[in-house]
């Protein structure tokens, strides 16, 4: 029977929140995996103007809910957990059934229990989509990340809107889901509205195009919601198809206007 290759990593990484403290964590890892898994078998933090973010801002997230959507192999819910402690809630979902396997793996291989793991993409409907299979047998380097939403040639996957779900203090909510980001938010108005958390969202152009929608869309749902939306690393190089930071945050603006936030 073909089988496809995984490795097991032990790594020492830095505390997200405190830079002199180590996290000693385990993770099972497809070695050839070269977005996240590269940060995690080097032991650096991935996307850490996230991780900049709250600290420069004073945000308090122990004790709170994180709500991580897209969460591929556990990296973030992993450091998410920790971020909320004993007393706080993780909810990650991740639509593609083996790389849930591998998510719920991570959450088990470090021992910890308030991490709730979700076989479901998140949208604007209770039902079903269909999600890419990307080619787990690849040998040379690939992104395991990067599976869309598509009309055939996948897999059927149930499908859930946030608003149908309660949830306790939700902090902040990180939103990565392959140009998928606005059916995300349609689905999640009274979540977003009741408990006015920080919002984490990818914004890359060409895929949300490919969804019927654009960055302009986006951004412009969001702020009528009530938030300001900001870029994180504006105007530094990065390696990407437009060439930026593709990541945002958008901040509510009762919170925008209390304080001047920092944008890493």
């Amino acid at each position: 029977m073909k089988k496809f290759q995984i490795k097991l990593y032990y790594t020492n990484k830095k505390d997200p929140l405190n830079g002199f403290t180590t996290n000693q964590l385990n993770y099972a890892l497809f070695p050839n995996d070269n977005a996240v898994t590269s940060s995690i078998i080097q032991g650096w933090q991935y996307e850490s103007y996230m991780f900049d973010f709250l600290i420069k801002n004073q945000i308090i997230t122990e004790n709170k809910t994180i709500i991580d959507i897209g969460g591929n192999n556990g990296n973030f819910a992993v450091d998410f957990a920790h971020l909320v402690g004993n007393g706080g809630l993780v909810h990650t979902f991740e639509p593609q059934r083996i790389i849930y396997y591998q998510l719920c793996t991570n959450v088990f291989l470090n021992g910890l229990t308030n991490v709730h793991c979700h076989n479901e993409a998140v949208s604007n409907i209770d039902g079903e989509l269909m999600i890419e299979i990307p080619n787990y047998f690849e040998k040379g380097d690939v992104n395991f990340g990067a599976a869309e939403i598509v009309n055939e040639n996948g897999e059927l996957v149930r499908s859930t809107r946030l608003d149908s779900r309660t949830f306790k203090d939700v902090v902040f909510i990180k939103i990565d889901v392959q140009g998928y980001e606005s059916f995300v938010i349609d689905g999640a108005i009274d979540t977003i509205q009741k408990h006015r958390p920080y919002l984490f969202v990818e914004f890359e152009d060409h895929l949300l195009n490919k969804q019927g929608t654009s960055e302009i869309e986006l951004q412009a749902k969001i702020e009528s919601l009530g938030y300001v939306v900001k870029q994180f690393q504006e105007g530094v190089p990065y390696q990407t198809h437009s060439g930026k930071c593709l990541d945002y945050v958008a901040i509510p603006k009762e919170k925008f206007k209390e304080f001047n936030h920092i944008i890493p």
